[in-house]
């Protein structure tokens, strides 16, 4: 009896937390932050990342100004965060992020080699549509990432 008396708690105390979750709507907008003409390399997935549910789940948003390198081979390398804000959560987040990224050349008519590039990535969270969350974004990226 008292097992199942315990299990039933369990079981009522799960539909509860389950009625009580709410979608979070969140979108990530890259900038680069000194555009050319004369870029090498284009993001393999040019969809917009996926928000990082460890951020999501935290309510944390902000945005990340990343420095890095595009090698010969198209892998990200010298990732440096010039700023962030929050700094040690999103700057963490925007490092991992930008690791896993992959490059393929713009053109095939120009010999791959290293590229510098500056990105802005923002963090944006809110919203009752993925739409209002991405026009909230676009907004946030006029802000400064200071």
């Amino acid at each position: 009896m008292n097992k199942f008396v315990m299990i039933s708690a369990f079981a009522l105390m799960s539909l509860s937390i389950s009625s009580l979750a709410k979608t979070i709507y969140a979108d990530v907008q890259v900038t680069d932050i000194i555009p050319t003409s004369h870029t090498i390399w284009q993001r393999e997935n040019q969809n917009t990342p996926k928000y990082p549910i460890k951020l999501a789940r935290s309510g944390i948003r902000g945005c990340a100004v990343l420095a890095f390198n595009i090698s010969a081979m198209g892998k990200t390398e010298n990732i440096e965060v010039i700023n962030s804000l929050p700094k040690k959560s999103i700057a963490k987040s925007a490092r991992k992020m930008l690791k896993k990224w992959h490059w393929v050349p713009v053109s095939s008519q120009q010999k791959p080699r290293l590229e510098k590039r500056t990105i802005r990535l923002d963090f944006c969270l809110g919203g009752k549509s993925i739409e209002q969350s991405q026009q909230y974004c676009l907004q946030q990226t006029k802000l400064a990432c200071s």
